[in-house]
């Protein structure tokens, strides 16, 4: 016979903690595990370190003579601590299960508020509403749909007691849980020449012993799928931690490698040092790297050498108003040399604009043109239906007509130099932003598809000459519930997007990439939403031509009649 019920959440007193050591973990700003993949190598003893902040929560073990429904319902809760390698969930397995459970494999985040559990004998099923899914990387995906997701649980009885004999790899973890248990750690690789370092957000439990293990081990591993390609690593192929343990001490982070690093000439050893300090930032101030056991004197990067983090924009908005473009400086804006009469001849409805303030990417009536100091404006795009272009660090101008999402096509600063950019927007019906972040390595879109809105990014492959030549296999970040207008990078890892909502009113929301998301009140008839510097991380042009920045719990208007406001790449 089949019964469903709905079970008390053994749980549900932990709430409270949940939301105090959220508060805590805020604080301390680390995350930790145990490493996961890689063969284990012999090395030197690991020094033990105490940690005195040990925040997990302490799940109960099996109660003896616990029923079926109690053994699934305490699994499940105990598998939110990882501490021990999850050594109490494993309790509640059978001996071979719990030697073959993977808890790494996923964390499926749901609203903790709805669980059934149906049983036919001693097979059980838990249904689940998921908000979000953290995969095996640790990458973070929100969900587009709230419909229950099923997991099947076999018991058996091992010495007199029930125990889950067939379990699904991964944990399940309610969001407040998950919240005080998990914390974000921003990983960092290079951009093709090493020009730019590029975050890679990811989701680990949060216990201070492990944490730099788990940073280091990941950076190891190399980038998320959806960045692999368009991003690099310089750690030689291979290279792994030679113990599986990374220790702090005095500020130091003691990071020892797999011989496979003794393959880097100087250059890249100071490669690899400034991208673990870099990953490791928040856990330690400096890094010494050594090679099975042998310490490497590795001097820092030069100061000019430093690849940039974060690339910054101007403060003051370029806006197209009249007969010119430029800054806006106060009530006034100052004309471009060489660029401002050519652009603003365009009447352009859209524009970005180089970080060198060289070039200008720009949608007119007759299309997208690319506009330069020197010489005259070049049509480089002239399909019907186009969106606003982007640019990027490199001079190519990207463009996309709205109702074929898929057909972008990059043009060179002189417009001689066509090529498609192969990309495919799973179910996207039309586009209505895209945009390449500041350091060149990603884009960003703003997509209507079959069944709603949806924020996507996925990396820039580039062949020769740094040609783009095709997208990686996009992320969804974000699932738009009103109607999106505009979105626009406002950091290396924020995508700040417009929306409309009732009658005029709007709505902002900064979506972290590979990271959760805030949204705020936007101003009465936003149309487009830029990235910004300085005390506003975006601003706003509403239908009239009012352009406006977010000033404390309000709007300000900066300057009106403005016909578009320019998109900045990111400075080197």
């Amino acid at each position: 016979m089949t019964r469903r019920r709905m079970l008390p959440r053994t749980g549900a007193a932990r709430l409270g903690l949940a939301a105090l050591m959220a508060l805590l973990l805020t604080a301390l700003a680390a995350c930790a595990s145990i490493p996961d993949s890689g063969p284990v190598r012999q090395g030197a003893p690991v020094a033990q370190v105490n940690d005195p902040l040990d925040l997990d929560f302490n799940p109960s073990p099996p109660e003896k003579g616990a029923s079926q429904q109690r053994i699934v319902q305490g699994f499940i809760d105990a598998a939110s601590s990882p501490k021990n390698n999850f050594a109490i969930a494993r309790e509640y397995l059978t001996r071979s299960m719990g030697a073959n459970w993977n808890p790494d494999e996923s964390v499926t985040v749901d609203d903790g508020r709805n669980r059934s559990y149906d049983d036919q004998g001693a097979l059980w099923r838990v249904e689940v509403t998921p908000v979000a899914n953290v995969d095996a990387v640790g990458t973070y995906h929100p969900v587009g749909s709230t419909a229950p997701v099923g997991l099947n649980y076999q018991l058996v009885r091992e010495n007199g007691e029930w125990r889950i004999s067939v379990a699904p790899d991964g944990v399940v973890i309610d969001d407040p849980t998950f919240r005080a248990v998990f914390a974000q750690q921003t990983l960092y690789f290079y951009s093709p020449g090493y020009a730019y370092l590029v975050p890679d957000a990811r989701w680990f439990p949060a216990r201070v012993a492990s944490a730099a293990t788990r940073v280091a081990s990941s950076v190891l591993a190399g980038p998320a799928p959806w960045l692999t390609g368009a991003v690099t690593s310089s750690f030689p192929k291979g290279t792994q931690l030679a113990v599986p343990s990374v220790t702090t001490s005095g500020g130091v982070a003691h990071v020892d490698l797999s011989s496979e690093a003794a393959q880097a000439d100087p250059a890249q050893l100071q490669r690899m040092q400034y991208q673990l300090e870099q990953s490791l930032g928040s856990l330690a101030q400096n890094v010494q790297l050594s090679i099975e056991g042998n310490v490497q004197q590795v001097p820092s990067l030069n100061t000019s050498a430093l690849p940039v983090r974060n690339p910054p924009v101007d403060s003051r908005p370029f806006v197209a108003r009249g007969d010119v473009f430029g800054p806006l400086n106060g009530e006034s804006v100052t004309a471009l040399n060489g660029l401002s009469d050519k652009v603003a001849a365009l009447h352009p409805s859209a524009i970005t604009l180089s970080a060198s303030h060289e070039q200008a990417a720009v949608l007119s009536q007759g299309g997208i043109y690319s506009v330069r100091r020197t010489g005259d404006p070049v049509r480089v795009d002239a399909r019907a239906g186009l969106i606003g272009p982007t640019l990027d660090a490199n001079g190519w101008v990207w463009s996309v007509p709205a109702a074929s999402p898929n057909a972008i096509q990059v043009s060179g600063a002189g417009g001689s130099d066509v090529h498609p950019v192969a990309a495919a927007w799973p179910n996207a019906t039309s586009i209505l932003s895209l945009a390449v972040s500041r350091d060149g390595t990603r884009v960003a879109a703003l997509l209507k598809t079959t069944t709603g809105y949806s924020l996507m990014a996925a990396g820039i492959v580039r062949g020769g000459n740094a040609t783009p030549t095709s997208l990686t296999e996009p992320i969804e970040l974000a699932v738009p519930s009103s109607a999106p207008r505009s979105a626009a990078w406002t950091s290396d890892l924020t995508i700040a997007v417009l929306s409309a909502t009732n009658g005029e009113a709007t709505t902002i929301t900064q979506q972290a990439v590979g990271g959760e998301q805030t949204t705020t009140s936007g101003p009465a008839s936003g149309r487009v939403i830029v990235g910004a510097a300085g005390l506003a991380p975006y601003v706003v042009l509403s239908d009239d031509g009012t352009l406006l920045a977010p000033t404390g719990t309000g709007w300000q208007a900066q300057t009106d009649k403005v016909g578009a406001v320019a998109v900045q790449q990111g400075q080197p």
